[in-house]
């Protein structure tokens, strides 16, 4: 059975992984800050919930971006040992004339 896993597919998915990886770290806390703290009465709960936001936060940063960049390291290693691992066309040798 063949393997599904090509070499620019992980690249693809690295990229894609580290592109949200960095966009999830510059979007969502601002996001989440404003959506947080708008005016409101219980400011245990915005606290509450601007802590549990940071953790998540820094939980999926931790984890998108250096996945993404492992994956493109991997494509990397794929391809080479791919192109390394394929049969080469080998010269025919010379024939030896029998006289």
């Amino acid at each position: 059975m063949e393997s599904k896993l090509r070499p620019k597919v992980v690249l693809w998915w690295g990229i894609g992984l580290t592109l949200a990886g960095v966009l999830w770290a510059i979007v969502v806390p601002g996001v989440g800050y404003a959506i947080v703290a708008q005016p409101s009465s219980a400011t245990g709960v915005d606290q509450g919930l601007l802590v549990l936001l940071d953790l998540i936060v820094r939980v999926v940063g931790q984890v998108l971006t250096p996945l993404g960049v492992a994956l493109i390291g991997a494509s990397v290693v794929m391809a080479y040992v791919g192109r390394s691992a394929a049969p080469r066309a080998s010269t025919p040798a010379p024939a030896l004339d029998e006289q």
